[in-house]
């Protein structure tokens, strides 16, 4: 039966999952959630919620729109939450709803092998075994499957390619893994997406995505930089040098041609390689060489879109495949040429950005990025023709002022009917986590900082027996820290680098007493429950890195508004935001409890420093830390076990002197 013609209303749906659910209980939070975003769905308006942890947003926004019986795309940033959305949520509210739920999920196309494109490729090299047995044996032809990546220049050259498709003229169409994901999405009531490829389907005018009426943003305060990083445009000598050589090998253009190009673009990267003082920095002038470049690369896209390759025997589409394959790199080139020209004459509505780096080989990259990605927000996704109502939810959205919500709403261009609502978290935070901000640290730029901080880290981990993280905003102070901790405490330790990210999540869960020591990536997507992690430290508020060349220009644009603030506008709200991910960490269910430390002592001294504190979960602030000796941490994390004098003596005795900490200053 359509879900259309059921008559269910969003309560009776919960009740239902409180009786075949094994542990759920209804939560006035998420019931709450639920009825503002059917609110938002039959009102057609755009909804923004902020939905504290353990609220369960996912079933809040489900349920309204399954019983909407109109078609909706959920759209998440991370695999995690996607995997989720797939495996979990939706699995257990088909199994209790009265009618069929179809869902479908649909990656961007290069996540997919083309058959065909394999095909060809394998007649002429040799391909790994272990891949070939993949793709005899795969029902979805999906890269995630495989538990390793293959190089990317050899995938370039099998994934589904809208460039190089010969659609229903195909002999795989039937069998395309693209195509049977694309029909499998037409059907479905509800499609699970990624913000990537929400955005490229708004870009395309709506080629991608079959038609929605409702739109559900899950992890929605990553959809403005992924926008930024989804409009940009790059060229790179890596790029020129791969664009060449599948020229010469599928098109065989004029050597002069291909030769013009090496050429040009051998002039431009050695003046940008010497121009380039450090491994990101901003372009704010026209660099030499960079018309030259793009007039050579025009007059090879010219011959790429005129020759009709008339001398090759069209014997089972030959032609048509190479005619597909210099349409391909026509449209390659169009990006580097649209970049080059934003190169020769720079415009105040793009950052150029100039990237270095050093592996195997020097790679020089130039990236334009848009300074302002609202409009395409707005005007895309917002406003996309069809779309009735959209919802955008997070953990973390609201920050300081007046209107909690002002960051985020000028970030995605939301401007008018907007339903904007901070949902608590049901979760007791004041007798489930204290919140340790220090009263006589260094402030964070001051030299001796990370030396002063060192011994209280290792006070803290010794009061919660490790099980924590230890969370960084540099990766030089994650490696100072780490080296100067990880000999002096008594539990098993692993920085951030060491494995693999899933593979280090692993490790700490499955290892008694864990330390991990992280940076950005651990700062959210991990989820670890119960008495495995019970502390979190912070070493200091998360303001974005000052030398990013897109944060400089906005910056240096609100510098120039007197009527706006880059601290207030800007600096804060994104702090704010950060700082909220990475406490988000420690309570994860209503039986964890643990210890938050932030050791910035901005946050006491500096008036915005309250403001953030405000914005945190209404944690129990302590400003001294408990004795090894007292019982307060014990009975507070519910350790079950006593500290041992002779114990911590014996550990005392097999650590490093405290002088240790002196032998040289640290700087952040």
């Amino acid at each position: 039966m359509p879900a259309s013609k059921v008559d269910l209303t969003v309560d009776q749906v919960f009740s239902l999952l409180a009786d075949k659910l094994s542990g759920y209980e209804i939560r006035d939070p998420q019931t709450d959630l639920a009825h503002a975003i059917e609110r938002c769905f039959s009102s057609g308006k755009t909804g923004i919620f902020e939905a504290g942890t353990g609220v369960g947003k996912s079933f809040a926004a489900l349920i309204p729109a399954f019983l909407s019986g109109k078609k909706v795309v959920v759209s998440t940033a991370t695999i995690a939450l996607q995997e989720q959305y797939m495996n979990k949520d939706i699995p257990v509210l088909r199994d209790i709803l009265p009618f069929e739920i179809d869902v479908a999920l649909l990656k961007g196309r290069g996540n997919y092998l083309g058959m065909r494109r394999f095909s060809d490729f394998h007649l002429e090299q040799e391909i790994d075994p272990e891949f070939v047995d993949w793709v005899n044996n795969t029902s979805y032809g999906d890269i995630s499957e495989l538990d390793y990546v293959p190089p990317f220049n050899i995938w370039y050259e099998m994934n589904s390619d809208s460039d190089d498709c010969l659609r229903n003229r195909c002999p795989n169409f039937n069998e395309c893994f693209y195509f049977e994901a694309r029909r499998r999405a037409d059907k479905a009531n509800l499609l699970v997406v990624n913000h990537n490829l929400l955005l490229a389907d708004a870009a395309s005018n709506g080629s991608i995505l079959p038609p929605y009426q409702l739109l559900i943003v899950d992890e929605a305060h990553h959809l403005p930089d992924i926008a930024t990083d989804s409009f940009s445009m790059s060229v790179s000598n890596r790029g020129i040098r791969m664009l060449l050589g599948r020229a010469a090998k599928q098109c065989n253009p004029p050597a002069h041609l291909l030769g013009d190009v090496e050429t040009n673009a051998g002039r431009l990267f050695m003046r940008l390689n010497m121009i380039a003082r450090q491994a990101k920095m901003r372009l704010r002038e026209p660099v030499d060489g960079s018309v030259e470049l793009a007039h050579a690369l025009s007059a090879l896209r010219r011959w790429l879109e005129e020759e009709n390759f008339e001398q090759i025997l069209d014997i089972e589409q030959a032609r048509e495949k190479v005619q597909l394959k210099a349409k391909s790199l026509a449209s390659t080139i169009s990006g580097y040429v649209r970049c080059l020209e934003l190169l020769t004459m720079p415009s105040p509505e793009w950052v150029l950005c100039l990237e270095r780096t050093e592996r195997s080989e020097v790679k020089i990259e130039v990236v334009a990025a848009p300074l302002d990605s609202s409009h395409y927000i707005s005007d895309l996704v917002l406003n996309k023709p069809g779309l009735e109502s959209s919802v955008w939810m997070s953990a973390t959205l609201a920050t300081a002022g007046d209107d909690p919500f002002k960051y985020f709403k000028r970030n995605i261009g939301a401007d008018k009917s907007i339903v904007q609502i901070q949902v608590p978290s049901p979760f007791d935070f004041k007798n489930q986590a204290l919140l340790y901000l220090p009263k006589n640290l260094p402030e964070p730029n001051h030299p001796d900082f990370l030396a002063c901080a060192l011994p209280q880290i290792e006070l803290m981990l010794e009061l919660t027996q490790g099980r924590a993280f230890v969370l960084f905003t540099s990766h030089y102070a994650l490696r100072t820290a780490y080296e100067a901790l990880a000999h002096r405490i008594p539990y098993e330790s692993r920085c951030q680098g060491d494995m693999p990210r899933q593979k280090l999540i692993s490790w700490f869960k499955k290892t008694p007493n864990a330390v991990l020591f992280g940076t950005s990536s651990f700062w959210e997507g991990v989820s670890v429950d119960g008495d495995k992690l019970s502390c979190v430290i912070i070493d200091r508020i998360p303001f974005q890195v000052p030398d990013d060349p897109v944060y400089e220009a906005r910056c240096e644009e609100m510098k120039g508004d007197p009527e706006r603030s880059w601290f207030n506008e800007l600096a804060l709200p994104y702090a704010t935001m950060r700082l909220k991910q990475g406490v988000g960490r420690l309570i994860r269910t209503k039986r964890d409890k643990g210890l938050v430390a932030i050791l910035d002592m901005r946050l006491t001294k500096k008036p915005y420093g309250r403001k953030i504190v405000d914005c945190l979960p209404p944690m129990k602030v302590i400003r001294d830390l408990p004795s090894l000796e007292s019982k307060i941490m014990e009975d507070f994390l519910d350790l079950g076990m006593e500290y041992r004098e002779e114990e911590r003596k014996s550990r005392l005795r097999h650590s490093v002197p405290d002088d240790d900490y002196e032998r040289e200053p640290y700087q952040d």
